[in-house]
């Protein structure tokens, strides 16, 4: 099991999907980068946003109070990593598995600032995206390439 590591400053451009040996996953500076997947998927959320979302407002309970947060759109989905897009920015939703209900972006990479795809840095583990309608920060603690 061997992991694909990226170093340096590097900016892919194109398609490609790289590869790491099996059970290996795709690095950029040490961190695994995020790739997208199915919005809603329980088996796969990228991680967590700290409040749910109060709509409606109280009195009432929230239509959607899941925590959990998937980033299911890359805005340059043309590099992938094992078939999945590199998450380069994008969109995020978080909510309960099945609904992800409430939009969020994927905010720029903080964790890896020199390897690119089409000179927008690949996000890793680490980074954040808002939610939306709170504001509310959203902590990518999952890269959501397998295993």
């Amino acid at each position: 099991m061997a992991d694909l590591l990226l170093s340096g400053v590097l900016n892919f451009t194109g398609t490609v999907n790289l590869v790491a040996d099996a059970g290996g996953h795709v690095k950029a500076g040490g961190v695994e980068v995020l790739v997208q997947v199915t919005r809603g998927d329980a088996l796969t959320p990228h991680g967590q946003a700290p409040v749910p979302v109060p709509i409606p407002p109280p009195p009432s309970g929230p239509l959607d109070p899941g925590l959990d947060v998937w980033i299911f759109t890359s805005f340059n989905a043309t590099v992938k990593a094992g078939g999945k897009a590199i998450v380069t920015q994008g969109m995020c939703a978080q909510g309960d598995p099945g609904k992800a209900s409430w939009p969020g972006m994927v905010q720029p990479s903080v964790g890896n600032p020199t390897i690119t795809v089409n000179s927008i840095a690949m996000n890793v583990v680490g980074d954040l995206g808002t939610i939306l309608p709170t504001g509310a920060p959203a902590s990518f603690s999952k890269h959501g390439q397998g295993t």
